[in-house]
């Protein structure tokens, strides 16, 4: 039963965090403080009643339309929303009660933000990269003193990677890709290995999916979305992954 509670109350976290974080998505790149004003629709401008900001709830009772001007609410708001507290849901069944916990929801929301952001906009803000891959490196040096050294290898590591890959193809690799490897290096650290190529992998058969059904690429693919997914991964499987890689040698 206590599991069931502690399940419950992840996933309500989850979609509290991830109401807030639609917010990030909107406002960040249109630079508008996350602050004020307080909520408000961005069709027609007027103020979100707290009893219609009730995530998830209030999308579905208000059969995501405005209360005031009845114009549909984005569908991302609520995908954002049950991405979010889904991932709280499995940091808490892969890490339990931990500071392993809060790492993963730390990393996943970040991760959420910015794959909405990448794809909406083509940007991954650095008002959100550079200050958590700072916490990213303090959190995992204290998570791993004995080899405090490990977190900032491991994500200079992934920087100068991608950056080596942004100098030989900038159309393909952007400054921002590069700068959130370090920011994922930070929190993931020897798993980045496995987020990296993950991320390279799920990109390249996208890539090529769109490119069966659109015969060529019109524009670039932004990248972001796929370090995060790849991200993801190796957050729950990274070690397993490795463990089962390594073992072939």
């Amino acid at each position: 039963m206590n599991e069931v509670i502690y399940y419950i109350l992840f996933l309500v976290a989850g979609l509290i965090t991830g109401s807030f974080l639609e917010v990030v998505i909107y406002r960040i790149p249109r630079k508008i403080s996350l602050i004020r004003p307080s909520s408000f629709c961005p069709e027609c401008g007027k103020k979100i009643a707290f009893y219609d900001n009730i995530p998830l709830i209030s999308y579905l009772a208000l059969r995501g339309r405005c209360r005031n001007c009845k114009k549909r609410i984005h569908l991302k708001t609520l995908l954002v929303e049950i991405i979010t507290g889904l991932l709280f849901m499995a940091c808490y069944a892969f890490f339990g009660i931990s500071l392993y916990t809060l790492n993963g929801i730390i990393l996943c929301s970040l991760l959420v933000a910015i794959s909405f952001i990448d794809l909406e906009f083509g940007i991954i803000p650095n008002v959100i990269v550079i200050p958590f891959s700072i916490a990213g490196l303090a959190l995992n040096i204290f998570l791993n003193l004995p080899k405090w050294w490990l977190p900032p290898a491991f994500a200079a590591g992934a920087f100068i990677f991608m950056l080596i890959i942004h100098l030989v193809y900038p159309a393909g690799m952007g400054m921002g890709d590069v700068k959130l490897s370090f920011m994922v290096g930070a929190f993931l650290i020897k798993s980045v290995v496995v987020g990296l190529f993950a991320g390279f992998l799920v990109g390249s058969v996208a890539g090529l999916i769109l490119i069966i059904k659109n015969r060529k690429l019109r524009q670039a693919i932004p990248f972001g979305p796929f370090i995060s997914i790849g991200s993801i991964i190796a957050l729950f499987w990274g070690n397993n992954i490795l463990k089962w890689y390594t073992g072939f040698f």
